[in-house]
């Protein structure tokens, strides 16, 4: 059973995706009303990829700062702290999602070009339905659903005919036969990683239900947000992977988020537009 290696790798934090620290802190940091300024941008500098990252996507057309920032203060003081925050876990999630999933059918650049446009359009959704969820947590949270795979890719080799075979004789969505094959689906390893890297309760809460949204406990909003925006991407062609458009969209998150068949369509013909205006963050 796979479902033994899977549990032999969980319990090796060393053969598991990492995260910086700092990120773990910046986003503890972030969870109190009273954070200081100072205090934050001392915790970001403490890892230099995420320092120049960070003044270096500041300064990015997407971005769009009033004047140049060559500081982490600078940039804290001009964007303010969530977007900063947005901008540390783009870096982060870089270099954990930049590798190819072979397993899945799917490479480094169509791994990371899928997330940020889930991230990107759970944060355009929030803002056309006028929901109440800042889009920049909407953002962060679309963020990091695929993460789970790049520990479940590395134990498809065993049972990639079987999975195949299956494949084309059911229309069962491919996290079910995640479930059989590996004893985990992609959603639950996620939740496990972002766990264990001390994420607020919400993003965990989003990894681990988007693809079923009616199960979240945290916030059904934010998750049936999250599981359009990701189910738009797939059937749009882009990081669509071995399980196909095999999960259809929730009507439990349609009715949270008050999406119209009108609003979808609307949606998916400006993906084109999201990722033409993604061209600074696709290329960090």
């Amino acid at each position: 059973m796979e479902k033994e290696k899977v549990d032999q790798i969980l319990k090796d934090v060393n053969k598991l995706p990492s995260i910086s620290s700092v990120v773990s802190k910046v986003l503890e940091k972030l969870q109190k009303p009273d954070v200081n300024i100072a205090d934050l941008a001392t915790e970001i500098s403490k890892d230099p990829a995420i320092t120049a990252s960070v003044i270096k996507l500041s300064n990015s057309a997407y971005y769009r700062a009033s004047k140049p920032i060559r500081t982490i203060q600078e940039a804290l003081m001009t964007l303010g702290t969530k977007t900063v925050k947005e901008i540390v876990l783009v870096t982060a999630a870089k270099g954990i999602l930049s590798q190819d999933l072979g397993s899945y059918q799917l490479e480094a650049a169509q791994l990371w070009t899928s997330s940020l446009l889930v991230a990107e359009m759970s944060s355009r959704i929030v803002t056309h339905k006028k929901l109440k969820i800042d889009k920049d947590l909407a953002f962060t949270s679309g963020l990091l659903c695929n993460v789970g795979k790049i520990v479940l890719a590395q134990f498809f080799q065993p049972v990639i005919f079987q999975l195949r075979n299956e494949l084309k004789e059911n229309k069962d969505p491919f996290p079910l036969l995640e479930k059989k094959y590996f004893g985990y689906t992609h959603m639950e390893i996620s939740e496990i990683l972002l766990t264990r890297w001390n994420f607020p309760p919400e993003l965990v809460d989003v990894v681990a239900h988007y693809l079923n949204p009616d199960l979240s406990t945290v916030n059904p909003l934010l998750t049936s947000v999250v599981h359009i925006a990701s189910i738009l991407i797939v059937v749009s062609g882009i990081g669509i992977d071995i399980g196909g458009e095999s999960v259809p969209i929730s009507p439990f998150a349609l009715t949270q988020t008050g999406v119209t068949e009108a609003d979808i369509e609307t949606y998916f013909l400006h993906i084109p537009d999201l990722q033409a205006g993604l061209a600074d963050l696709l290329n960090i």
